[in-house]
């Protein structure tokens, strides 16, 4: 995980990681639906950054949203930094200090619902590779990333 005491602004290349805990944020053929990109109650949307973090801690990290959520997690999906920094969004390092020091936000989303939707269609179709499933050994991925 990335030193606390140190944290770095996000950088255009980082690898991020979208928590899917919702069966209609994905498809079997591995791509995701815009609803994973969709900003929650609030105009900006959580992510964790790979940097400096383990597999396993990633993994980790996303049961954790899951659990605080009342759900199971799915899976993940991965996108750059810079797939995210399309018209009005950005990503800035959001800490979740002592538990996620990873922990960012998509910002900038709009208000309108419908200009978020088109966003979030930008962005799910972005995602690096397939989704990566959740099980034992399955939300891992060919590198640590």
């Amino acid at each position: 995980m990335i030193d606390p005491s140190h944290l770095p602004p996000v950088e255009a290349d980082e690898l991020l990681a979208r928590f899917i805990v919702n069966g209609n944020e994905v498809r079997a053929d591995g791509t995701v639906r815009p609803q994973l990109f969709l900003p929650y109650k609030r105009v900006e949307l959580s992510v964790n950054r790979h940097r400096d973090a383990t597999v396993e801690e990633t993994a980790n990290i996303g049961r954790q949203v899951a659990a605080q959520r009342g759900k199971t997690l799915l899976g993940r999906a991965d996108i750059r930094t810079r797939s995210c920094c399309i018209q009005t969004l950005s990503v800035v390092a959001s800490p979740i200090l002592p538990d996620n020091p990873n922990h960012a936000d998509i910002v900038g989303y709009p208000a309108r619902k419908d200009e978020q939707l088109s966003l979030a269609a930008k962005l799910a179709a972005s995602i690096e590779s397939a989704w990566h499933a959740n099980g034992p050994g399955s939300i891992t991925s060919e590198d640590e990333r």
